[in-house]
């Protein structure tokens, strides 16, 4: 089995470099003189391309089985996420300072602004809503009662209050 993959690495590692160092620039000499086609050069790029992609995935399936890659990576990602953690908590402390002295909000100030804002955008619809059902309910009540109005009393404004008499 191992011999089999190191053959086919060894053929595909070939088939790269005499593709890319002998095919691919005769056929394109042949199509640019007129001599090939473009076919040509395209089954050529082709080929290059097949037997890259095959050596690439077998060094990368080689280096995934390796322990020692293993190892590295789990330590390497342990080290990251401290750094990380590290960068995080001196960038709230620097930030904070620079926020608080320069008077621009922070992320949260402006997270709990949105959020009263769409209770406010919420509240004025509801309303709205309401008084447009308070209007139908109106126009209905005055289609059904039309002539049997009471008369208004002029005296009073809207609020109830009386109208104050010019000067």
């Amino acid at each position: 089995m191992a011999d089999k993959q190191l053959t086919q690495t060894a053929e595909d590692l070939a088939t790269v470099y005499k593709t890319l160092l002998l095919d691919l620039p005769l056929a394109a000499t042949k199509w640019g003189l007129g001599i090939g086609g473009q076919q040509e050069t395209t089954e050529t790029v082709w080929k290059a391309y097949d037997a890259s992609v095959r050596l690439t995935s077998a060094t990368v399936d080689t280096l995934y089985r390796a322990p020692l890659f293993g190892e590295i990576a789990a330590r390497s990602l342990n080290v990251f996420l401290r750094g990380q953690q590290m960068r995080n908590a001196l960038a709230g402390v620097f930030f904070t300072g620079l926020w608080q002295s320069v008077g621009l909000p922070t992320a949260t100030d402006v997270q709990a602004t949105r959020a009263e804002v769409q209770a406010l955008r919420d509240d004025v619809r509801a309303l709205n809503l309401g008084v447009q059902v308070r209007k139908k309910q109106a126009a209905a009540a005055k289609s059904e009662g039309q002539g049997r109005t009471a008369p208004a009393d002029v005296s009073r404004n809207g609020d109830g209050r009386p109208l104050r008499a010019a000067a």
